[in-house]
């Protein structure tokens, strides 16, 4: 930072090499090189104003429930940056409160160290560098957890791994009566016309047959063009204090609003920290007052269906504990039904069967590579590079983004 005054000129120079521009104060030394190996959505959460306020807000409150003679101990899973562990260890600092902070990226964490030092909390904050569910007791932790804060959130709620977090910390890692923060989520959607249409006069509705994806993409609804065909619905109900990763299969009958295609369905979630405070990823919200992370985007199987106001469109939602998958079931539709399922199907089963067999083929990868550490760690810093810079070099951001994460999550 610079201490300027109104109207003062600030000599600038500006440089850049094939991939970069940089600008620096001409008369100031450069600043210390960074890596700059994040991948975007690690810092989303770390950096949503109203995500960290409402945090906070619910971390101090279930702090200061504790007695001041016996020290808090939170277990902080995803710590990013640090930001809510320097809350969590400056809120009583009159008293033995202690933070164990887990975050899987070398890259946060020094950032996180640097944080915290700043902040004058540094000896009350154990960083470590690793997965929570390799947690040692009486180790790395010398006594069980009064407060779980769980910063492992994406756009769908679960695909960071929370339902995994909590079922692994229950076991053995908390106190009984121990504070999850989170303490639920209910995962909300809603049906949606959403179709390509025109593209400066030429028609692309072909295209509509190709959005299907197997993962719940990211969307801000907000950006895009589509038509509302159902009223908002409950999807999934999760109680952090006794969910557990297994399948579950939802059968719902949706009943539409209006005339129309049915195209897609789109997800959000209200995230409940406290019997107080929620937090949400409504599309309808207030912005100020909602999360960054967006909704998710699932084009629906087996095709688009045309719908007249009041059908019911039978949809099955289903979930093994951090994935998704949402279809039409063909099976519950007649000819009184008013719900017609178009020709047109979202993919070939033949590229289908190749994706299965390429995603298998990768795990071997992954699973072999893991057995030299020191292999696995020359890739997984040259995937980062590449998930941090995916434009520089001809990479799709999403796709580099998440092969990144699958590096991190090994």
């Amino acid at each position: 930072p610079l201490d300027v005054a109104v109207g003062q000129p600030i000599p600038v120079v500006a440089s850049h090499n094939r991939s970069r521009i940089t600008f620096a104060h001409r008369d100031l030394p450069p600043p210390a090189p960074r890596r700059g190996l994040v991948v975007h959505s690690q810092l989303q959460v770390s950096q949503d104003g109203h995500f960290n306020r409402t945090y906070a807000a619910a971390l101090r409150k279930a702090i200061f429930t504790h007695p001041k003679t016996k020290g808090v101990l939170t277990i902080h899973v995803g710590a990013g940056v640090g930001t809510l562990s320097i809350v969590a260890a400056a809120a009583r600092l009159d008293c033995a409160d202690h933070v164990v902070a887990c975050e899987k990226s070398a890259d946060l964490i020094g950032v996180a160290e640097a944080c915290a030092r700043h902040n004058e909390v540094g000896d009350r904050i154990s960083f470590l560098q690793k997965d929570a569910r390799n947690l040692v007791a009486h180790e790395e932790i010398t006594r069980k957890a009064d407060i779980a804060l769980l910063e492992c959130i994406d756009h769908t709620l679960i695909g960071d791994g929370i339902l995994h977090y909590v079922e692994h910390l229950r076991n053995g890692f908390l106190q009984p009566n121990a504070r999850l923060l989170p303490a639920a989520g209910v995962m909300k959607g809603m049906l949606v016309e959403m179709r390509t249409g025109e593209v400066h006069g030429v028609d692309m509705t072909m295209c509509d047959a190709y959005r299907w994806s197997k993962e719940t993409r990211p969307i801000h609804l907000h950006k895009e063009k589509y038509t509302q065909m159902s009223e908002v619905f409950d999807i999934f109900v999760f109680d952090f204090a006794d969910a557990k990763v297994e399948q579950q299969i939802e059968e719902m009958e949706v009943i539409c609003s209006r005339d129309g295609r049915v195209s897609a369905l789109v997800l959000w979630f209200d995230l409940i920290l406290d019997e107080e405070i929620v937090v949400s990823t409504s599309p309808f919200g207030e912005p100020e007052r909602t999360l960054g992370l967006g909704q998710g985007i699932v084009f629906l199987q087996p095709a688009e269906c045309r719908v007249k106001r009041g059908a019911t469109v039978p949809l099955v939602a289903a979930t093994n504990g951090s994935e998704l998958a949402f279809t039409i079931n063909e099976d519950k539709l007649t000819r009184k039904s008013e719900v017609e399922v178009t020709g047109a199907t979202r993919f070939d089963p033949r590229w289908e069967g190749a994706r299965a067999n390429l995603d298998d083929a990768w795990k071997k990868i992954l699973t072999n590579m893991s057995y030299n550490p020191k292999d696995f760690k020359s890739m997984q810093d040259a995937v980062m590079r590449l998930a941090a810079q995916p434009t520089t070099f001809g990479i799709t951001p999403w796709v580099a983004e998440r092969c990144a994460l699958t590096f991190l999550a090994e």
